[in-house]
């Protein structure tokens, strides 16, 4: 297999999850609609991060992003986005610099400060933009709904991730990976949801906390037996972004190292791989040039998953 395969294929991943974060906007935020419906839930950060870092290649996303700065940056997590940031390559993290300073100028939201430096703020927005609001009800908006309940922070997303169990057990370390905080903040956290009887503790080893799904199905309005899913989303689009970033640099002339390259980043990413249901383990079977058609596989598995997981 040559480059033009392997580019073909990041190609197709990059339309599919271009696609499905334009029909997550869709779900959460006035301004974006789609006829087709989100089902999942809809991590913010990771939605924001994905978007900035496929505005190269869908312009709307860069437009909504913006919007989103504009009347949603209160409900979005300062420190979580910072703690995602890392995991993206560094024109994202400079998009998100300017995604801080439009929620400073134009959102009023100061706690952006962090992120957007020193830089220079941008003048406020044109009134002539488009205006949009968050949507915040049904499934797919739940941790939007829960932050604007309890807070932006730790404990809502706690409960965000846990209904997305749709019942099951998680550790706090599994909690803390999802949800991208650090261990010990998210061990207190849980520990006061357990003690306020928000979230039940269950005798395993290591311990581990699942939420009452009826009784919080009840009061947010979701099915009990078909609640919306939680989705590492974080974990694919920073796979993306990686993807888009390696093609964009110049092609090595020699097979076998673009199978070497391409090899390195499915280890580096192989957990946001497996949470798709892409079998990395597979792909360390084929030596040399030969791991390159597994791997235009995996690509477009995972295509798949964006296709339909959202």
């Amino acid at each position: 297999m040559s480059a033009q395969p392997v580019a073909s294929n990041i190609a197709a991943l990059r339309e599919a999850a271009a696609r499905a974060a334009w029909i997550q906007w869709g779900a959460i935020f006035s301004f974006a609609v789609d006829r087709r419906n989100a089902q999942a839930i809809v991590d913010p950060e990771a939605l924001l991060l994905g978007s900035l870092a496929l505005t190269g290649h869908e312009a709307r996303l860069r437009r909504v992003a913006r919007l989103w700065a504009r009347y949603g940056a209160r409900l979005v997590s300062v420190q979580r986005a910072k703690n995602m940031g890392r995991r993206f390559p560094p024109s994202v993290t400079e998009q998100l610099g300017e995604f801080a300073r439009v929620a400073i100028v134009d959102g009023g939201d100061i706690r952006w400060r962090s992120v957007a430096g020193d830089a220079r703020p941008t003048e406020p927005g044109s009134r002539r933009e488009p205006q949009g609001n968050p949507v915040l009800e049904g499934g797919p908006a739940l941790m939007l709904r829960l932050r604007l309940g309890f807070g932006v922070g730790i404990k809502a997303d706690v409960v965000s991730h846990l209904v997305g169990l749709a019942g099951g057990g998680a550790t706090v370390q599994h909690i803390a990976q999802a949800t991208q905080y650090y261990g010990r903040a998210v061990r207190r956290g849980i520990e006061e949801l357990v003690a306020s009887g928000f979230i039940e503790a269950r005798p395993t080893a290591p311990a581990s906390y699942r939420v009452d799904l009826g009784r919080w199905a009840e009061l947010l309005a979701i099915d009990a037996d078909d609640p919306p899913a939680w989705r590492p989303w974080a974990s694919l689009y920073a796979f993306v972004a990686a993807l888009d970033a390696w093609v964009s640099r110049p092609t090595p002339e020699s097979p076998f190292v673009l199978a070497s390259e391409a090899r390195d980043l499915a280890t580096e990413h192989a957990a946001a791989l497996e949470s798709a249901g892409v079998r990395v383990s597979a792909l360390s079977k084929h030596r040399g040039e030969g791991y390159l058609e597994p791997f235009g596989t995996a690509l477009k598995d995972l295509a798949k998953f964006f296709q339909l997981a959202v």
